[in-house]
Parts: structure tokens; sequence; C-alpha cells
């Protein structure tokens, strides 16, 4: 049985990982919402403008009421930089998949892998976990070195699985760590 806690504040030595708040639309629309950069490997476009983003943050907002939501904002040197969620919930089976974003200009300085490295960490450790999964655009095998980084395993490659924005379709690289894997790994990170 899983023990939700829902989207609590969690830090490392670099980052704060928070809810969302309304004040991080301006952060949220530069650093990668409307970058299509980062977007081009995700499932929705860029945003048009800052009205966008707002609508998307009052629904985050709205969200928190339930235990079950885990949607943090990621936030470094002051900045809203990114995102990392559980997308995916099966609560009877004690499995969840997750995902993140982060603006361009932070890529490749390792703080997606301590956003993961953390997330996971919690949801093995305060909610349950037995299992976590995320998966990856096959053209953007930077955010499968994250995942390997963090002990997660490539466990397949599903054939044509994303319908990208632009209505172009591509295949989904999928890895998984189990519980007793973490622990025995301690997350790569931590």
């Amino acid at each position: 049985m899983l023990t939700h806690r829902g989207t609590v504040e969690l830090h490392t030595e670099r980052l704060r990982l928070r809810r969302y708040a309304l004040s991080d639309a301006q952060d949220m629309f530069e650093h990668y919402a409307a970058d299509p950069r980062v977007t081009r490997f995700l499932t929705w476009p860029p945003y048009e403008d800052l009205a966008q983003v707002r609508l998307f943050l009052e629904a985050r907002l709205q969200d928190y009421a339930q235990d079950t939501v885990y949607n943090w904002a990621i936030e470094y040197g002051g900045q809203m930089i990114g995102s990392i969620s559980v997308t995916k919930l099966d609560e009877s089976n004690a499995c969840c998949e997750v995902g993140y974003c982060i603006g361009f200009a932070f890529w490749n300085r390792g703080i997606v892998s301590e956003a993961l490295a953390t997330v996971l960490r919690f949801l093995f450790d305060e909610v349950g976990m037995r299992r976590v999964v995320a998966q990856h655009d096959a053209e953007n095998p930077a955010s499968g070195r994250v995942m390997l980084h963090c002990g997660m395993t490539c466990e397949g490659r599903l054939r044509e699985h994303y319908l990208r924005a632009d209505r172009t379709v591509s295949d989904a690289l999928i890895y998984g760590i189990l519980r007793s894997e973490f622990k025995a790994n301690t997350g790569g990170l931590l």
C-alpha cells in the first residue's frame, strides 16, 4: 500500500523541488515552455504566450488538492528552470512513471540527474513505490543518459510510440528501476 504525501518540497545541495506558483509563469515561459529546442522531443508544442503558461499553472495548482499528485517545479539559483512529475500512477501495482523537462540553458549540468535521483528516493522511501519507469524520445539520447546515471535500466523500445507536437512519430525507449535496485545503487548520485 502506498503512503501518498503529495508534492512536498525536496532539497538537494543545488536544487529546490517545490510546488508550482503563479509567479513561475515568466521563468517557465522564458526558460523552457516557449523554446522549440526543449519541446521538440515532447508531446506538446511551444507555448505562444504567458497567458497559456498561466492557464497551465492554474490547473496544476488545483491538482495539488489531491495527495496523489506529484508535480515539482525545479528551482535553481532562485529561478524556476524546469519540472519533474509523476505522469502515470498505478496504485494497485505500486508503480509510476516520471517525466521531466528543463530549460536549454541548463542542459548538461547534471541538474536533471540530481532532480530525478531525489524524486526516486522520495518515491521509494516515502511513498513506497515498488517500481518507477521513465521513457524518452529515441532521438534524445541525453535523456536516456540521465536515466542510466540514476541507476535505471533500459527495458525496451516502443516502436512509433510518440506522436510529437509537430505530428512526426518517433520510437520511445523505456527505462525502469526497482526499489531494491535503487537501495543497492543509492540512485547513482546520492
